[in-house]
């Protein structure tokens, strides 16, 4: 049986979840990412993904300046990434 028609037959409609969040935006909630200052090579932020359920929007919770390296493991901000998260807006009550 398909979600939809165990949706008519118990006439609710399934709310999204913190979960499908996370499915839709490929686990980007809560990872984190180094970004290297354009100022001063030295120095990197770290860039933490948070989903916002009152603005209903991902947004970037970036760290003060770091001297040194970045820890091994963490992967770097895509630039592309960067410029969609500047741009993303959930605003299609998806998730209200």
């Amino acid at each position: 049986m398909g979600m939809l028609y165990l949706q008519l037959l118990t006439n609710k409609v399934m709310e999204r979840t913190i979960q499908d969040l996370k499915n839709v935006t490929n686990g980007l909630i809560g990872k984190v990412f180094y970004h290297k200052c354009e100022d001063d090579n030295r120095y990197y932020r770290t860039i933490r993904l948070h989903f916002n359920p009152f603005s209903n929007s991902i947004q970037k919770q970036v760290s003060n300046p770091v001297y040194g390296e970045p820890p091994n493991g963490m992967d770097a901000l895509p630039p592309t990434l960067l410029g969609r998260l500047n741009s993303m807006c959930l605003s299609d009550g998806m998730f209200y």
